[in-house]
């Protein structure tokens, strides 16, 4: 029994022997010893591992995706058809349609459409524009009726003279009166009496007829400015 008690009180003593040793060796590095450092260690290992951040993928554009998307348009060719078919209206049609496919969607001519005119004048085949008007003629669009014409019972003659015939007496007896000699209608003799004025010169001046005013006569070969001068006071029109 005695035994007993004196080992345990040299484990005791023991015990109280370490402790004071590791006290005095702490004490002792106190200063030495990272205090902060040992207790952020103790936390990083506590804590759970973070995990890596995630990278963004890029991801390809296609550039048919990257286009805004168009809304189709569903009546690109409106078009009035009317006339000799059998169904008239405002119809859609596509890009691209002829006038018989509008013919088409209208059911058709009537019977007494203008067969005759569509095949000489209307082309079937032009393609059709946006908002455009067709009409298809009837038969009678294009009908010529003859009116009947009565000549009058008795035809009564009129003649009526010439107003040159009527004019040249009365110029001829003015000119006669002033004195002058017309370059329109005097005779070669009367043309040679002018001053500078010869045969050859006469026969062109009447050559050069009709003139509208004194000075065409300066277009005569033979007549220049100074001739013209000698005989202008005796000349008229």
């Amino acid at each position: 029994m005695e035994e007993k008690v004196k080992t345990k009180n040299i484990f005791v003593l023991l015990f109280f022997f370490v402790l004071g040793f590791l006290s005095h060796i702490l004490i002792y590095n106190w200063q030495k010893i990272d205090i902060y450092g040992l207790i952020a260690k103790i936390n990083k290992d506590t804590i759970v591992e973070e995990l890596p951040p995630i990278e963004e993928i890029e991801c390809p554009i296609c550039e048919e995706c990257s286009q805004e998307e168009t809304i189709p348009d569903l009546c690109p060719v409106l078009v009035d058809i009317s006339g000799a078919v059998n169904t008239p209206g405002v119809y859609c049609f596509k890009k691209g349609d002829s006038v018989i496919d509008a013919i088409k969607k209208a059911n058709g001519f009537t019977l007494d459409a203008g067969f005759k005119y569509i095949s000489m004048k209307m082309n079937l085949a032009t393609v059709m524009v946006n908002n455009s008007k067709i009409y298809i003629p009837f038969e009678t669009d294009y009908d010529c009726n003859l009116l009947t014409f009565n000549l009058p019972k008795q035809v009564v003659d009129i003649t009526i003279p010439p107003v040159e015939q009527e004019n040249e007496p009365q110029q001829e007896s003015e000119n006669e009166q002033q004195g002058c000699v017309s370059i329109n209608t005097a005779t070669q003799e009367e043309l040679e009496t002018l001053n500078g004025v010869g045969p050859s010169t006469a026969q062109k001046i009447i050559e050069g007829r009709p003139y509208t005013i004194l000075e065409d006569l300066l277009n005569v070969s033979g007549i220049g400015e100074a001739t013209f001068n000698k005989f202008k006071d005796s000349i008229c029109l």
